[in-house]
């Protein structure tokens, strides 16, 4: 496993690679990093973070249940600035009622930012939980809403 650091504006990340495959973004938030800069990355993670769309997406490895595995791809279908409920995912990915999973896999997500968790909200609009912490969902949010 190849291990590397990046920043963003909501804190630091280690970035884990197997088989030169994405595997995990970690947050690390305020704390400092011994390992080298992930400079490929960071040039997709500052675009992410910019007004531009993402275009360039890096190679990833996901591990997870055949369920989880459906919800990261929903996630990286809903677009940068719209949202989606867990609810209305859990109905898209064919698992109607299966809303708390949903989140359960959101919490799961191995590649946050990337696989964009935080775009999921509650089906009475309010913004819910975010295993980044509920600062920074709002933060994405109004980021990608401008």
């Amino acid at each position: 496993m190849e291990i590397k650091s990046l920043t963003t504006p909501i804190g630091a990340f280690h970035s884990l690679y197997i088989n030169s495959l994405l595997a995990k973004l970690v947050y690390i938030n305020k704390q400092s990093s011994s390992y080298p800069l992930d400079s490929t990355l960071q040039r997709i993670i500052d675009k992410f973070f910019s007004s531009s769309e993402l275009k360039k997406f890096p190679k990833y490895y996901l591990k997870g249940s055949p369920f989880q595995l459906s919800v990261w791809k929903a996630l990286t279908e809903i677009p940068k600035g719209q949202t989606e409920s867990y609810s209305s995912l859990a109905n898209k990915i064919g698992a109607p009622g299966a809303s708390r999973a949903v989140g359960t896999a959101c919490k799961l997500n191995p590649i946050p930012l990337l696989i964009p968790c935080h775009r999921v909200i509650k089906q009475d609009g309010s913004i819910g939980e975010f295993a980044l912490g509920k600062v920074n969902k709002e933060y994405l949010l109004k980021m990608e809403s401008k």
